[in-house]
């Protein structure tokens, strides 16, 4: 039977009859606690969990592959009795949001860059081949504070005609985004209340990149320092800041 769980006032659905779900996860910390509760709710049954990565901006910023294989190590060593299956896009720099911006339109005629189409796209093939029933996605809204920018998209507020994007039916499945109204600072006292500081610490924000260090100088396991500057990094900063 689905139910949706309450997790500190935000809404997960888990059907304890599904075989197979999906979700992203990126290596930040958004979709590191999402896959989190998933598999909270998920370990005591039959339910195969496969998570969907992508490899982004391999050139200038190679560790992001490594930050997410930190994250899914971590959840493969925690919930060990779960059956896992990961699944990996790699996304072309030359159509990521910071080289062409929302130039496109997808399908549902969306203006939209090239790695949300592939992103969105990937997900939905991953969903229909492995027959998912259920696909989560850990999209958080922006802070909303007249010097945090963001993306567009997450400037958004729950009303009675947006509050289907936490929850719909999509391609004959659930699509869950749980975290749509909520911002980074619900995130990081849920870190603090589930006493998994350990995995917050291995996730990264930061979109900087860094002279001297690209695709020919990266090793993995090396320490890559955060710019500070950029907004996922401020946003981090802000939520922590918030939780003290």
């Amino acid at each position: 039977m689905q139910t949706f769980h309450n997790v500190d006032s935000v809404s997960i659905p888990y059907n304890t009859e599904w075989k197979d779900i999906a979700v992203s996860v990126s290596g930040g910390a958004d979709s590191a606690l999402l896959a989190y509760l998933v598999c909270n709710l998920a370990h005591e049954h039959n339910t195969t969990i496969h998570i969907i990565n992508h490899v982004r901006m391999w050139k200038t910023r190679p560790w992001q592959q490594h930050d997410a294989d930190k994250v899914y190590n971590w959840l493969f060593q925690r919930f060990y009795h779960i059956s896992f299956k990961r699944h990996t896009n790699f996304i072309a720099p030359d159509i990521e949001y910071g080289n062409i911006g929302p130039n496109l339109t997808d399908e549902y005629g969306k203006k939209v860059s090239g790695d949300n189409i592939q992103q969105r796209a990937y997900a939905e093939f991953i969903c229909h081949k492995h027959d998912i029933s259920a696909y989560y996605n850990a999209i958080t809204r922006n802070p909303i504070l007249d010097d945090f920018d963001g993306m567009q998209e997450r400037n958004i507020e729950r009303n009675e005609k947006n509050k289907h994007l936490e929850y719909m039916m999509h391609m004959g499945r659930v699509a869950s985004h749980p975290f749509r109204f909520v911002d980074k600072s619900w995130v990081i006292k849920q870190y603090k209340r589930l006493d998994i500081m350990e995995l917050f610490e291995l996730t990264r924000s930061c979109e900087g990149e860094f002279e001297g260090i690209d695709y020919t100088t990266y090793e993995k396991g090396q320490t890559v320092p955060t710019c500070g500057e950029c907004f996922w990094c401020k946003e981090r900063e802000w939520a922590i800041e918030q939780t003290k």
